[in-house]
């Protein structure tokens, strides 16, 4: 009631309704700009509750304007998103996805290609069936009961799509009955033979944009797995995790269904970008797979990887060259993605600067693979033409660099993490000389170790896990020197900048301090520095102990007691 009395107030202000159908007309226009997928805020702020209310509040005509904005650009969205959509505002999934449902539902299914005769009709023939021709209806019906092997009721059925009244059916009809019928024919190439396809695709000119639309589905497919994997893995034993070999099988069962392959088949020299897109997510997918151990996790899915693999990386006298080509492509993305950021640094670093500290909040570690941090960089730095899921650590770290050596904030990064620097840092040491102060400064940049313990007789010796490591300055730069170790770990000669030392030896001691720091939120503790303690005294936090390995021959660690 409270609300509803809200919603007649806001109603009686003319300013606020003003204000209210600006931002849904914003929205309206949004989603016509551009013809790349939208972005991951705008489908946000569509399914909010708050756009739904203020919709009843703006009137008829703003909620019709941005009814029909959505429903013409529904196409743009990926399927999980578009059954999002459609369960919050009265609006259709796009044909293309209706199509892409259905080789989801043929490569699951145990009847193989015949699984999908019936598919297209359960979802299409309800939306078409009120505008379309009898004519039209009909051709449909007989597309859907086609065998799956090319025979002679196809190509009986072709004689009809070649005669005039056809034609002349599809230029009267109504755009949706068209599209729906296009769809049907599309879905249904494969029961042709590959010269009777060529010839569809030549005899329906729109065919072309509508497989080009579905490939692009297909590759935006691919992508949200890439992007969940890649949460999933920062984010260990979510439930989603387990999904992930399922949800990988489902997509590779949709890609090799015979459907897909006629489709991927006739997108012809000038849809190079769709092709290339889908190629390269399509390798991004499988190398993925591979280095997971995913088909470990599935019976079946190594030896779909290996169908994928011969059907599209595969080349007669070369053999198999899908891990040079997708070597080589990632390394000019990166190359690209360096020199376009660079100069963009140099004619734009205000407006550079602003967007990096919308982006990063001071003193919170991030991962490098964040998917949404990628796509920040991609979209201050490049365009959405530029693929996602190719950009590496070590290209985003240069780029980061590169933002400091102009005169940018200095940004600090660890292993597989990064952060702008904290507005504050609790120290939790007072230095007890220059060694030590110097070594709380190298401290300050890097995650939240155990304490570091001081050995005696000193100074400057210290337990970091199970090493024992020297520091001294030389000059303005410390150095570190590890004294003794346990076997396994390689025992450099010479001392090495203090920074180095931790950047080597911190994920071989403490495997799990970047990810640890990555979840915490440093709002809650200030952003601590590591703290340095004699050896003895407790530890001021619970830290996971150091990787567990038996001392060598000749060393023994210092006993905790603590020292006289």
């Amino acid at each position: 009631m409270l609300v509803d009395q809200r919603i007649n107030a806001l109603r009686q202000d003319a300013a606020q309704v003003k204000s209210i159908n600006a931002f849904t007309d914003s929205l309206a226009k949004a989603l016509g700009e551009g013809d790349g997928t939208p972005s991951k805020e705008l489908i946000r702020e569509l399914l909010a509750d708050g756009l739904r209310r203020a919709l009843e509040i703006g009137g008829d005509e703003p909620k019709k304007r941005f009814m029909e904005a959505l429903s013409a650009n529904m196409h743009k969205f990926a399927l999980q998103e578009q059954y999002s959509l459609s369960r919050v505002y009265p609006v259709e999934i796009s044909s293309e996805y209706r199509n892409l449902q259905s080789f989801f539902s043929e490569g699951a299914g145990p009847g193989g290609d015949e699984g999908a005769a019936s598919a297209p009709l359960a979802t299409l023939g309800g939306a078409a069936a009120a505008s379309e021709p009898t004519a039209m209806g009909e051709l449909r019906r007989r597309l859907s009961g086609l065998p799956p092997k090319p025979g002679l009721a196809a190509e009986e059925l072709l004689a009809r799509f070649r005669e005039e009244s056809t034609s002349q059916m599809l230029q009267i009809a109504e755009p949706k009955a068209r599209a729906n019928f296009l769809a049907e024919v599309r879905l249904n190439l494969f029961r042709f033979t590959d010269v009777s396809q060529k010839e569809l695709v030549e005899l329906f000119p729109e065919l072309k944009t509508e497989i080009v639309r579905l490939v692009d589905s297909m590759t935006q497919e691919i992508s949200l797995w890439l992007d969940e994997e890649r949460v999933a893995a920062v984010q260990p034993g979510q439930s989603s995790q387990a999904d992930l070999p399922t949800k990988l099988r489902a997509l590779y069962q949709a890609v090799l269904s015979s459907a897909f392959e006629a489709t991927f088949r006739h997108l012809g020299g000038g849809e190079k970008r769709a092709k290339e897109a889908f190629l390269l997510k399509m390798a991004l997918c499988l190398q993925t797979c591979a280095v997971k151990k995913l088909e470990q996790q599935l019976a079946d899915l190594g030896d779909l990887s290996a169908q994928l693999r011969r059907r599209f990386f595969y080349v007669e006298g070369y053999g198999e060259l899908m891990g040079e080509w997708l070597q080589n492509r990632v390394k000019q993305l990166n190359e690209e993605f360096v020199q376009r950021a660079t100069a963009k640094l140099g004619t734009s670093l205000p407006a550079v600067l602003a967007r990096l500290r919308q982006m990063f909040r001071p003193g919170q570690w991030m991962f490098l693979s964040d998917p949404k941090l990628e796509g920040d960089v991609i979209g201050l730095f490049l365009d959405d033409s530029f693929p996602r899921h190719v950009l590496t650590a070590a290209s985003l770290v240069r780029v980061l660099q590169k933002v400091t050596a102009y005169g940018g904030d200095d940004f600090q990064v660890y292993q597989d993490v990064v952060r702008l620097p904290p507005l504050r840092q609790h120290l939790g040491t007072m230095p007890q000389d220059v060694v030590e102060s110097a070594l709380l400064e190298v401290l300050k940049r890097l995650p939240t170790f155990p304490a570091l313990r001081r050995l005696h007789p000193g100074p400057g010796r210290y337990l970091f896990g199970r090493l024992e490591v020297g520091f001294q300055l030389n000059g303005p730069e410390l150095l570190a020197q590890i004294l003794a170790c346990p076997p396994g770990v390689v025992q450099p000669i010479e001392p090495m900048p203090a920074a180095e030392f931790f950047a080597q030896y911190g994920p071989q001691e403490y495997p799990t301090a970047g990810a640890e720091a990555a979840h915490a939120d440093s709002s809650l503790n200030g952003c601590p520095t590591t703290p340095i303690l004699e050896l003895g005294a407790p530890q001021q936090a619970p830290f996971a102990p150091p990787v567990p390995l038996q001392a060598c021959a000749g060393f023994q660690p210092p006993a905790l007691t603590a020292p006289l």
